[in-house]
């Protein structure tokens, strides 16, 4: 087993990358937070997923240049940040930072707006299962910003929106949707256990998975569905981030999973799953059946090592400049072999 060694970029603070620079007033907030946080957020160590102690570091910085340490664990393969926040810090960051950061309170109707083309991705990807409930089933989506997300299930169902920005809560309001300031461990405020749960770019954030997959399970029934979206690391292998893994690296995310070690996380907790894809869109069912813990750390490795020599050859350009030339059937040619 060999241990994962990334470029000397993955070391070196100050330096943003092309792909993520932002304008100069948001980067601005972005040095304005990282003072913030070093002078009044307290870290500990975090523990790996699968309960053991045997990770090793393989970088130093995140995309916006930061100081920010992560760490692969040889047992299962899930990479992880070295070191985090404590929860009340992290309530304070999505609270009073986070949007801040990255856009979204600004104007809530155009966030709102943004997350329907997200919706009916969703929609698509779980109906041939959801297609089967009773309508209208009860749905929660946790984390979901403006509800957006919400828009091609709430005129059939029950829609609950979690989330801890009151401005984005507001509009879900104004838009048909049950707000709820908070997370997982507001479930308890609505009668009916859901149908299915919507995590949408929120599994990455958590700084306590078993703790929220245990209070989520306590409010499920055999047989409700769980979405998750994430961005998994075999995609960066197929062209997300132009095949660069530091692009992916920010403070906001703690967790980094592949397919296969968030398909087993989720088995080790009972779930069984329906369908999932490398970006990675999944759907569970929960059966209460748990399984064995697998390692994937040899196949991360590969992965991400894979995308590197990609990114440096240029392959995304390469694709994209033959793309634009060739006609469809050679670029149907060329997807398979790339």
């Amino acid at each position: 087993m060999k241990n994962l060694k990334l470029a000397k970029r993955y070391h070196i603070p100050g330096k943003i990358i092309k792909n993520a620079e932002p304008t100069p007033e948001r980067f601005q907030i972005y040095k304005e937070f990282d003072k913030y946080q070093r002078e009044n957020y307290t870290i500990s160590h975090m523990k790996c997923l699968c309960g053991n102690n045997d990770q090793y570091l393989i970088s130093k910085v995140d995309r916006e240049g930061f100081e920010y340490h992560l760490e692969i664990c040889r047992t299962c393969g899930l990479i992880k940040a070295k070191n985090y926040w404590d929860e009340k810090n992290v309530k304070d960051y999505y609270t009073n930072w986070y949007r801040k950061k990255y856009g979204g309170e600004e104007d809530p109707v155009i966030f709102y707006n943004n997350q329907t083309k997200t919706s009916k991705r969703v929609w698509d990807f779980v109906n041939e299962y959801t297609s089967r409930l009773k309508t209208p089933y009860t749905i929660v989506d946790i984390g979901g910003a403006a509800g957006g997300v919400l828009d091609s299930f709430k005129s059939d169902n029950d829609c609950h929106l979690f989330d801890y920005n009151k401005k984005l809560l507001n509009h879900a309001k104004t838009m048909g949707i049950n707000t709820i300031e908070g997370g997982i461990d507001k479930l308890h405020l609505i009668e009916q256990k859901p149908d299915l749960v919507i995590l949408s770019h929120v599994l990455e954030h958590f700084t306590n998975v078993h703790k929220e997959l245990e209070t989520l399970i306590k409010h499920l029934k055999f047989g409700s569905l769980v979405y998750i979206e994430l961005p998994g690391i075999d995609s960066l292998n197929e062209g997300r981030r132009f095949y660069d893994f530091l692009a992916d690296i920010h403070m906001a995310h703690v967790f980094y999973f592949s397919r296969g070690v968030l398909n087993n996380l989720m088995e080790r907790k009972g779930f069984r799953c329906l369908k999932s894809v490398t970006e990675i869109s999944a759907l569970y069912e929960y059966t209460g059946q748990i399984g064995a813990l697998k390692n994937y750390h040899n196949h991360v490795c590969s992965l991400i090592n894979s995308a590197e020599i990609k990114r440096k050859l240029g392959l995304f350009y390469i694709k994209k400049y033959i793309g634009n030339i060739l006609p469809k059937y050679l670029k149907e040619q060329l997807k398979r072999l790339l």
